[in-house]
């Protein structure tokens, strides 16, 4: 019987590279906020015409102030749709190579075809949320269903309904009348003689808080909910975009936190 000589081969798992793949949305998102929405109700965007040579003009002579307003408001839920979306897209990528290295981890010491050819169908997936669910189980850890999957809801009708929300479709309520959007965000918390307040602005007045000594600062993870009944357009204020990016920052970091687990658990990380 003749021996089969078996070749190892050796695959880089970068965390830092795949952790990247976030940061790099949520500072497109945090740069596009910035260019587009500062001072947005100060301009009027000229006279809506556009010029390559010769002018073309789309609009009536005179755009009225009520069609400012409009352009104004459509635009604003364009961008944030975008920037959802630009979170949303990047976020899967990112677990896309996360699922690359959950297969990484499955196949080490084990030996395998030499024509074996890793998950394709996953990457195909499209469902954010359905993506993160099936990662968490492989890894042991929260899946954020709830969250995630109201983001892209939310997503799908600011890009699509101009931030309207339609029912059903866009809806995620008991009844389907109304779309709960969630996510996790960071409360600056300011206690003193056992009394606890939210820190709404900075600098703080400490003379909203009782008992008279030291003041402690803390910050606590919080649960965010914007309801948006059928009907009725998504607005997100720059504060709670700011929130969304760091809402995708903490998931990054902890399904990374899981990986590693999984990844010393099989006995690559030391």
């Amino acid at each position: 019987m003749s021996s089969v000589d078996y070749t190892s081969n050796t695959i880089k798992i970068d965390v830092d590279a795949i952790r990247e793949v976030v940061s790099i949305s949520i500072r497109r998102v945090s740069a596009f906020v910035r260019f587009g929405l500062d001072n947005l109700d100060e301009r009027d965007g000229g006279d809506f015409n556009l010029t390559a040579g010769l002018v073309y003009r789309f609009w009536p002579e005179v755009v009225s102030d009520l069609d400012r307003v409009a352009a104004r408001e459509e635009y604003q839920a364009w961008l944030v749709g975008s920037c959802l979306r630009e979170l949303d897209l990047f976020y899967g990528l990112f677990l896309d190579k996360i699922w690359f290295a959950i297969e990484v981890g499955k196949l080490h010491g084990a030996k395998v075809r030499s024509d074996h050819v890793f998950d394709q169908a996953f990457a195909r997936k499209t469902n954010i949320a359905a993506k993160q669910g099936i990662v968490a189980k492989q890894l042991g850890i929260t899946d954020y269903f709830d969250e995630l999957n109201s983001l892209s809801l939310a997503r799908n009708a600011l890009a699509h309904h101009a931030g309207v929300v339609r029912s059903p479709v866009d809806c995620n309520n008991a009844s389907r009348s109304e779309l709960n959007i969630r996510w996790l965000a960071f409360d600056m918390v300011a206690s003193r003689s056992g009394q606890e307040v939210v820190v709404a602005q900075m600098p703080l007045d400490t003379n909203i808080l009782p008992g008279s000594g030291e003041v402690e600062i803390s910050l606590r993870v919080a649960s965010r909910v914007l309801d948006v009944p059928a009907g009725h357009q998504i607005i997100f204020s720059n504060s709670q975009i700011a929130e969304l990016c760091m809402f995708y920052k903490i998931i990054c970091d902890k399904t990374i936190d899981g990986c590693i687990s999984y990844l010393r658990d099989k006995g690559i990380m030391a």
